[in-house]
């Protein structure tokens, strides 16, 4: 019997030792885990602003969304005290060149007077432009700048033109001729589009692009967007005035008869695609979300959310 106890006490013992020994190794493992992890608790941190901040850009969307706003709305500028505050843009997707229509000539003609204008010279322009019109045509014919399969299996990218419309803004890139499109002007993303109704509304659109596809002089297309903008001269506030008549337009652009039926069918004075930029900061950290939406007989249906 005393040594059956014995043996339990040798056993008990043992067991403890072990239970010790598994808590010294969990306590080193949990400080080597805080110590490492000190960083890591930095950048949740910073996560944790960054969601804040983003899941206020995101409820800037309601507002916009709303029947009773419009753009420049007081009520699309909202702050919750010093730390959190929304602000969201009302704008049209149609002020931008809608690039799927650059089969046709007159849409090439316009592009290649706005890569003149951001600096790019005649030749280099007309080659991005026939090249953009290749990439989403359905033939293997070559426009007299342009480029097809030949030009691109040369590259080692036999799969490419797709011979399709465009489905993102990024795919411009692989296009011949975009490279020195984008070392010209870094920001070219924000002159184009997929999403709109493919007519160039000239109430939201740059400057540079009513000149481009109007054929006027940059100062009238720069006094246009001037006119338009009010007095604050930010497109979308309240001030904007908003030209409800092409022949108010052509005056202002000085343009003739001629000139304006050369045009007139790819412009407009309205888009029933709309575009919502929301920012929302949380302290020092601003987050931007994009939403596209389309007018139905419902109302404004989202067509589109990215992050801008």
């Amino acid at each position: 019997m005393m040594l059956l106890n014995q043996k339990r006490s040798r056993e008990k013992g043992m067991a403890l030792l072990l239970v010790l020994v598994t808590v010294m190794a969990l306590v080193l493992i949990i400080g080597s885990l805080w110590q490492a992890s000190q960083p890591g608790w930095e950048e949740s941190d910073l996560e944790r602003i960054r969601y804040k901040a983003g899941l206020l850009a995101e409820s800037g969307f309601a507002l916009a969304l709303h029947p009773e706003i419009e753009p420049g709305d007081v009520a699309l500028q909202q702050g919750f005290g010093p730390e959190q505050e929304i602000r969201v843009l009302i704008t049209s997707e149609g002020g931008r060149i809608p690039v799927n229509r650059l089969v046709e000539e007159r849409w090439r003609d316009a592009i290649v007077e706005l890569l003149v204008l951001w600096g790019l010279d005649a030749a280099n322009a007309s080659i991005a432009a026939d090249s953009l019109a290749d990439w989403i045509d359905t033939d293997n014919d070559t426009l007299s700048n342009g480029a097809e399969n030949a030009f691109y299996s040369s590259l080692e990218r036999p799969e490419f033109p797709n011979n399709l419309p465009f489905t993102s803004l990024e795919q411009m890139l692989f296009v011949q001729g975009m490279d020195e499109v984008a070392r010209f002007q870094p920001m070219w993303r924000d002159y184009f589009t997929i999403h709109s109704d493919e007519l160039l509304d000239l109430n939201t659109a740059e400057w540079e692009v009513i000149y481009a596809i109007t054929g006027t002089t940059e100062d009238a297309a720069m006094n246009f967007a001037a006119v338009r903008n009010g007095n604050d001269g930010i497109r979308g506030t309240v001030d904007d005035y908003r030209f409800e008549d092409l022949g108010e337009v052509q005056a202002l652009l000085g343009l003739s008869d001629d000139e304006l039926s050369e045009f007139s069918d790819l412009i407009a004075l309205d888009s029933t695609v709309m575009r919502i930029e929301s920012q929302g900061r949380y302290g020092d950290h601003s987050e931007t979300r994009v939403m596209l939406a389309r007018q139905t007989n419902n109302g404004w249906s989202p067509l589109a959310r990215f992050r801008n």
